[in-house]
């Protein structure tokens, strides 16, 4: 009994030596993180006089797994924004927004890239760049922001101003030879500020813009405050090109926010991925919005007036939406919010979940 008492009573002290060392040696990698991360934390950029921003060669810091292929300096500095796409020609492009323009590259050889296109619009900042291809013919949709002229510090202007955002249609079939088609802004509220998307609705190509809560806007006569600007790509005009449409808005129910700033960060779509045709959602188009204030919120924008599936509601949206600018005088189609998640943290620890109006606005953005 003693000698099984001795080993387990050695055992016991093996497995403590052992624990003590794993933690010794856990608490020591932890503090080596902390020390590391308040580094970085200090200058996590690399700048100074001696730095070039447009030097490849200083700006190489992948790691040991991606390889740096190639580095382009294009004809000015870009912008936040970049879409790469396969053409029906079987290369492949980036599409890249800029201060005041567009650059067109050839990224079918990564090793080798080649700038073929350039868009120039010298008063405004493409915020950012959407592409789709119909029939064959190549488009690109920016979501631009007038600006003074001058892409080096760009003067932005007041959210409030409508003409400040607008929405503009390029051809791109032609990489050496981008051209303007159609363009569209609200008159009432600007159309941005920086995320657009392209959704097909039962064979029909709509854009969502995200639209910013701004100063003026009037939620009690109908302004779709921090909402979505929802138009149709109609292809039936002349010469297969198409033309901006709007037909409606979709608009955060402010009765459930908590105040604050209602300002839309961040946007995506789609059409419910599930295959049981007995779940309610089956089928269904919806629109994720993330707001600074107002966290999550989800719009059903399946029923949009449509030209095949609703063709009279769809003449008529558009029509009052083309008559008043846009503008909550006529067109007044909203998408139903049909979901959100709004329960933020208290970080301030006040006792209150976050938000502007009890005094802690970065807590409560999503």
């Amino acid at each position: 009994m003693d000698s099984v008492k001795g080993l387990a009573l050695a055992a016991m002290m093996l497995l403590a030596s052992a624990t003590m060392l794993v933690f010794a040696m856990g608490d020591f990698s932890v503090d080596d993180e902390i020390g590391s991360s308040q580094t970085m934390a200090e200058d996590p950029l690399i700048q100074g006089e001696d730095h070039d921003h447009r030097d490849p060669a200083q700006h190489n810091m992948s790691s040991s797994n991606i390889e740096f292929a190639d580095f382009n300096e294009l004809t000015s500095p870009g912008n936040a924004e970049v879409q790469v796409m396969t053409a029906p020609d079987g290369r492949v492009y980036a599409y890249q927004a800029g201060w005041n323009d567009v650059h067109i590259t050839d990224v079918t050889d990564p090793y080798n890239t080649t700038v073929v296109g350039h868009y120039v619009d010298p008063n405004t900042q493409v915020l950012d760049v959407k592409y789709l291809e119909h029939n064959g013919n190549e488009f690109l949709i920016l979501q631009n922001q007038l600006i003074d002229s001058g892409y080096a510090d760009p003067d932005v202007g007041e959210w409030g101003d409508p003409v400040q955002v607008s929405v503009t249609l390029l051809d791109v079939t032609d990489k050496t030879d981008p051209y303007y088609v159609d363009s569209w802004y609200d008159v009432d509220h600007p159309s941005g500020p920086h995320n657009l998307y392209t959704q097909m609705i039962d064979g029909e190509w709509y854009i969502l813009v995200a639209n910013p809560d701004y100063e003026q806007c009037d939620i009690g006569q109908g302004d779709a405050c921090g909402g979505i600007t929802i138009a149709h790509l109609n292809f039936d005009g002349w010469g297969d090109l198409p033309r901006i449409v709007k037909v409606g808005e979709a608009e955060v129910a402010w009765e459930t926010t908590r105040g604050g700033w209602i300002y839309i960060h961040d946007m995506t779509s789609q059409t419910w991925p599930g295959t049981d045709q007995n779940d309610p959602r089956y089928g269904r188009t919806y629109v994720y919005g993330a707001y600074w204030e107002a966290g999550l919120r989800i719009f059903d924008i399946s029923d949009v007036p449509h030209p095949t599936n609703s063709f009279e509601e769809y003449v008529w949206h558009a029509s009052l939406c083309r008559a008043t600018g846009g503008s909550q005088a006529g067109c007044t189609w909203r998408a139903p919010e049909v979901g959100h998640w709004d329960d933020f943290a208290d970080l301030d620890g006040d006792g209150e979940l976050d938000s502007g109006p009890t005094g802690n606005e970065n807590g409560g953005r999503a």
